[in-house]
């Protein structure tokens, strides 16, 4: 098969067999000596005969090969406008969703293993790279995080990583809180989290009847919180806790509550715990502030710290535990009835005591962390 001539080599020819043509050779000797058909050399001649032919016939070649390369690369960009308009929708915080998106592309797309790396930012050695072959640690691990995210699915990694821990199965082993982040997140078990508040201060949150708890039950603090049931009907649940164990003491649904029906609740935690509170923490709602609730303060000798009208964040630790259990019961949960709400709210109130980590109490549950003080105080309780 003839081998194709580059345009410099077809000048280069033609020169060659006009000087030959000067000396005085005959023109079979020069397409002879140039190894081309005479119909070649008369088609050279009458490109490349002349130097202005010449020089024009390599622009015109030069032109096609940059219209060619500008084609290309207008392709190039069109093709990465779609890839990142269709794959890369946003930013990619780790590389496995980046190595997901260049297969993408290179599979809908048909673009080339280089030019998706390149588009999006992929470095072609560690997108060619194999992901380890994984141990039966790390799958039972796995297996027990997402058996931990099915039973509590408002949790994050930290409680999941404290509840394990506690768990016979897996006393002893080392879970590295870097290690369980990681496998949390790449079996997709993150959750949406939530939005912090901005720390504020109201009128008295420094007086002394705002100061932290030491010891178990010296302060209550409770509240109402609203819910809904299927049927359209409101429902209250009076909740209760101890401020320094965090521990839910009372969580009680009724369609509406009375001073008296306040004062019930907090003789039967009275009842069930064996200790009196030196004073509780509530707002100024009016079955908190009425007669037969501050009569039933002062004869049990307990005071009442009562939060300044509209500063909801000097009695947090109610405040918190409102949106922990709405957060973790109530918004993913249908109540038909008042049984239903009543099944509910002891639900989650066990939950909450005895399986569900603490961040405040070093990753303990409430009822273990009062067990602890109790444990370590015990000369100081005689």
């Amino acid at each position: 098969m003839a081998r194709r001539h580059t345009p410099e080599e077809v000048i280069a020819k033609v020169r060659q067999g006009q000087k030959m043509l000067n000396d005085g050779h005959p023109l079979i000797e020069v397409i002879k000596e140039l190894q081309v058909t005479e119909a070649t050399w008369y088609r050279w001649l009458n490109q490349y005969g002349s130097e202005k032919n010449a020089e024009a016939s390599k622009r015109t070649k030069e032109l096609e090969k940059e219209n060619s390369r500008l084609k290309r690369l207008l392709a190039e960009k069109e093709l990465a406008i779609d890839i990142l308009n269709e794959v890369a929708k946003g930013k990619f915080l780790s590389p496995e969703p980046r190595r997901r998106a260049v297969r993408m592309a290179v599979e809908k797309f048909g673009a080339s293993e280089r030019l998706a790396c390149e588009i999006l930012g992929q470095n072609r050695s560690a997108f060619r790279k194999k992901k380890p072959d994984m141990g039966f640690g790390e799958a039972e691990l796995r297996a027990a995080l997402r058996a931990v995210a099915a039973k509590h699915p408002a949790w994050g990694w930290r409680k999941a990583r404290w509840h394990l821990r506690t768990q016979p199965a897996w006393a002893g082993v080392a879970l590295n809180g870097k290690r369980v982040r990681r496998l949390w997140r790449e079996e997709g078990l993150t959750c949406k989290p939530k939005a912090r508040k901005k720390r504020r201060t109201g009128p008295g949150a420094g007086e002394e009847k705002r100061l932290s708890a030491e010891y178990p039950m010296p302060a209550l603090s409770f509240d109402f919180q609203s819910g809904v049931t299927t049927c359209g009907r409101h429902i209250r649940f009076f909740n209760v806790i101890d401020e320094y164990t965090r521990t839910a003491l009372a969580i009680i649904p009724r369609r509406s509550f009375k001073a008296t029906d306040v004062v019930a609740v907090l003789e039967n935690i009275i009842a069930e715990t064996g200790i009196e509170p030196t004073y509780v923490r509530c707002d100024n709602g009016p079955e908190f502030t009425a007669g037969a609730l501050i009569d039933w303060c002062a004869a049990a000798g307990v005071e009442t710290a009562f939060i300044d009208p509209g500063s909801p964040w000097q009695n947090g630790f109610i405040e918190s535990f409102n949106a922990q259990f709405r957060r973790e019961q109530l918004a993913g949960e249908i109540m038909d009835t008042m049984a239903e709400a009543e099944y509910l709210a002891e639900e989650w109130k066990a939950i909450y005591n005895h399986e569900r980590p603490h961040g405040s109490l070093n990753g303990m549950t409430p009822k273990r962390y009062w067990e602890t003080w109790t444990i370590n105080n015990q000369l100081a309780i005689a």
